[in-house]
Formats: structure tokens, C-alpha cells, sequence
């Protein structure tokens, strides 16, 4: 009798260890590199974990890409990994909008991604590189990089700092223990007050092989901002000092030497009069839109997404709410800002719930718009809606939806007694409990027959 319920308990453990297994399934759908060169693959891949299936749907085609291998890698702690290749037909920035998966039979949605394709660089570009080397001592220098030379009010510039080493350096060159009290010494003394500041995170200082005039370098990069001009006063970026560690190649004395960079001026020009000079944003931006649905009734909400990304300064990038009338309602947007960790790729979204209360066809230019100075024309420009949407119903003309009252007017009237079950939590409890049951209830009736003999 001990033998079998010893297998019963061991049957059923292993049932109940297989249940929460599969309950605990993740699966992710995630990307590769976002900023890629044109020789380079797409890769999205789903990722399996706690399950020994993985079955997964055909992978989406991509406007601008074409499919390319499929590759699956397993491991032992049932973890899978389904990758898919995609190879770039030319540059670009591509918006991948949500798309479905079916992973183990059930249906996952991926997020909504920005690619950007670049050429390669030219192999001349870099050894063709051209730096005065007026500061250079012991086969090293200290320099900084400006990206642009003129700017507008409030268009960003980037600056970043670098400390070069020749490859043939017979001296051994370190960075000493206080090369981060020293890095915001010298950010203090860059940053102008005639400018924000957007200063990026250096966490690993790694080495680049760059040419100039011909010789071969070590370039390391110790700082990095992006500094968006108040006024049309010229920024001045000053000198600033780096003190590092030097010594002779297999010894241990060393000694402290200092390297300086060359200043540099930054010219700024005003904005043209216009009636918003003093509260647009400067830069280049571009519109996506997305709307949850194109069939549309009267009384029913939907979503719709004013996305604005590109080079500026998001902090200022603001859109002004539409102004309910007789046609829709319009619920404050919720706002979501996204950027990788240099800022070469930034967006920030826009996301409105409208109601609809009287039928027509209707664009929304009228309701959803942005301005901004467009450096790249040097012009004013607008980023504005271009659907167009069919209202279908009968007009809504009661209190709660009148454009006059507070779209939130008659609130007070929703009936919250009625409570919402989700059904499926209901039947995953019970499972869980029964199972926990059992196993009490077989535990008890093993020492009960134990005690019993």
C-alpha cells in the first residue's frame, strides 16, 4: 500500500508541477537593432520561456524589407528563441506598426518600432579625417566635436568630447581614479547659460580607430550633450583640462599630464517674426497617425494617435487639445515619449479617446495640428492630420454629450454596481486551489493509514 501511494503522490506532484509550468508560459516579441546599415539583417524574435512548445505562426512581410532565414535556438530550461531575418532594400526610417503572432495557440501582439536604415560609411571618410593638431603632446590630444557650426534659436547642437591616443604611443596612457568628478567639472564649465542642456549617459568608455591626417588613433569619448540656445547670443564653448595618468610601457611609475582642447564658437540666428516665434519648437519632425478604427458610430469612443518624432527638443514639443463642438468630444490625450540612450531617435505620442455624436464625413486637420521651424527649409511649417473618417448613427443631442458641458458631464449617473468578472482569474483560482487540495487531502490520508499500522 506504502508503494502506491508513494507513485499516486508522485503522479499527481508531477501533474501539478506541469500545470504551473504551462500557466507561467511567457512569451515576448522583441526586436534587434533599431538603428541598422544597409548590409545589415532585421531581427525579430519571440521569446519562449517555461514551455517545451514552440509553434509559432509565419512572421509578417515588411514594407521595405525583404524576408529573409528563420533560425530557432533551444535550450535546456525549455527556453526557445524563433528569430526572424529580414534584409533593408534601401535607407530609410520605417514604422512597423503592431502586428500578430500566434505562439502555442495563443495570439500575441508585437509594439510599434521605428527602424532606421543608413548607408555604410566610407571607408575614405574616416581616413580622410582633418583635425587641427596644434594641442598634441606625447602622441595624444584632447579634442571636442561640434556637429554643426550655425544654429537657430532653440535647434539643437551636439557636443562631445574626446580623448585621442596614437596607436603607436610609446607611453602608456590611463584615466585616472577621479575621471568622473573631473568629466562634471568640465560639463559645468561647457554648458552655457544661454542654453538648456540634454546631457547623455556614458556608462562604458570604449575605444574607436579613427584616422587623422594619415595616422592611426585611439579615440575615447568622455562626454556628450545636446544643448538647444535660448536667444541668438553666440554660444562660446571654453577650454576645459583633462588630467590623465602616464607612464613608460612596462613600468609602473607614473606621472600626471594635462591636455586642453581648442574653444570653439557656436553662431546662433534668430527665428523669423511670426505670430508663434516665441513658442514654437526648432528642428525636423515627422507625423505618423493611427486610428483604432475606421468604422465609426455615433456615442461610440475610439483611439486615435498623434505621433511627432525626428531632432529637436521634446521637452518643449507640446500639442494643444482640440475644443469639443458638435461633432466630437475629445478626452485630454495621455502622453508617452520615447528615446534611445544617444537621443538619435526620439518620439513622443499623442493618444486621444473621441466620441463621435453626429454622423458625416470629416477630416481632422481642423482638430489636430502642430507647429514648428523646420530647419532644414528654414521655413515654418505645420505637421497636421490627413485622414479623413465616416460617422454613421444619429446625432447626439442630449445634455452629456453637448459640446458645451465637460466631457466627463453625466459620470455621476454610471451605474457602478455592476461588477465586472473576469472569468478566466475565477477558473484559474479554483484550478489552483483543487490542486492544493488534493494534495493536503493526500497528505493527511498517507499519515492517517501511517498512524493507523
Amino acid at each position: 500500500m506504502n508503494q502506491r501511494m508513494y507513485i499516486f503522490l508522485a503522479t499527481l506532484l508531477f501533474f501539478c508541477f506541469s500545470f504551473f509550468a504551462h500557466a507561467q508560459e511567457d512569451v515576448k516579441i522583441s526586436f534587434g537593432k533599431k538603428n541598422l546599415l544597409i548590409d545589415e539583417n532585421l531581427e525579430i524574435s519571440v521569446v519562449i520561456t517555461d514551455n517545451d512548445k514552440s509553434i509559432v505562426s509565419t512572421f509578417p512581410e515588411i514594407q521595405g524589407f525583404t524576408k529573409a532565414d528563420r533560425k530557432i535556438t533551444h535550450t535546456k530550461n525549455q527556453s526557445h528563441t524563433i528569430t526572424q531575418n529580414y534584409t533593408p532594400n534601401k535607407e530609410g526610417t520605417y514604422r512597423i506598426a503592431p502586428f500578430e503572432l500566434t505562439v502555442n495557440g495563443k495570439v500575441y501582439e508585437s509594439e510599434t518600432t521605428t527602424i532606421v536604415v543608413t548607408a555604410p560609411k566610407d571607408d575614405d571618410e574616416d581616413g580622410n579625417e582633418v583635425i587641427s593638431l596644434e594641442n598634441i603632446k606625447e602622441n595624444a590630444f584632447l579634442a571636442i566635436n561640434i556637429d554643426k557650426n550655425t544654429v537657430y534659436e532653440g535647434e539643437g547642437f551636439r557636443v562631445s568630447l574626446a580623448f585621442y591616443i596614437a596607436e603607436n604611443n610609446t607611453m602608456q596612457m590611463d584615466f585616472p581614479d577621479d575621471l568622473n568628478a573631473q568629466v562634471d567639472a568640465i560639463a559645468k564649465k561647457i554648458k552655457s547659460p544661454d542654453c538648456l542642456e540634454e546631457r547623455i549617459t556614458i556608462t562604458n568608455i570604449t575605444e574607436e580607430h579613427r584616422t587623422i591626417n594619415g595616422k592611426k588613433f585611439l579615440a575615447y569619448k568622455i562626454f556628450e550633450a545636446i544643448y538647444f540656445p535660448l536667444n541668438s547670443q553666440p554660444i562660446k564653448i571654453p577650454e576645459v583640462q583633462l588630467r590623465m595618468d602616464q607612464s613608460r610601457k612596462n613600468s609602473d611609475e607614473k606621472e600626471s599630464i594635462s591636455f586642453s582642447n581648442k574653444p570653439f564658437t557656436v553662431k546662433v540666428l534668430s527665428l523669423p517674426d511670426h505670430p508663434l516665434k516665441d513658442k514654437v519648437v526648432a528642428g525636423n519632425f515627422n507625423l505618423t497617425e493611427q486610428i483604432e478604427t475606421r468604422k465609426i458610430n455615433t456615442g461610440k469612443s475610439f483611439d486615435y494617435s498623434f505621433k511627432i518624432s525626428g531632432q529637436g527638443n521634446f521637452s518643449t514639443v507640446n500639442v494643444s487639445s482640440p475644443v469639443n463642438d458638435s461633432f466630437f468630444d475629445f478626452y485630454p490625450p495621455e502622453i508617452r515619449e520615447v528615446h534611445n540612450n544617444d537621443l538619435t531617435l526620439r518620439e513622443k505620442e499623442f493618444r486621444y479617446r473621441i466620441v463621435p455624436k453626429d454622423s458625416g464625413q470629416h477630416t481632422l486637420d481642423k482638430y489636430f495640428y502642430w507647429v514648428y521651424f523646420n530647419t532644414k527649409t528654414k521655413t515654418y511649417d505645420t505637421l497636421k492630420s490627413k485622414l479623413k473618417i465616416k460617422v454613421l448613427g444619429k446625432a447626439i443631442t442630449n445634455k452629456e454629450s453637448d459640446a458645451s458641458e465637460d466631457i466627463f458631464a453625466g459620470i455621476d449617473k454610471l451605474d457602478t454596481s455592476v461588477i465586472q468578472t473576469n472569468y478566466q482569474e475565477v477558473v484559474k483560482n479554483i484550478s489552483n486551489l483543487l490542486i492544493v487540495c488534493m494534495i493536503m487531502g493526500c497528505l493527511y490520508l498517507f499519515s492517517w493509514r501511517r498512524r493507523a499500522k
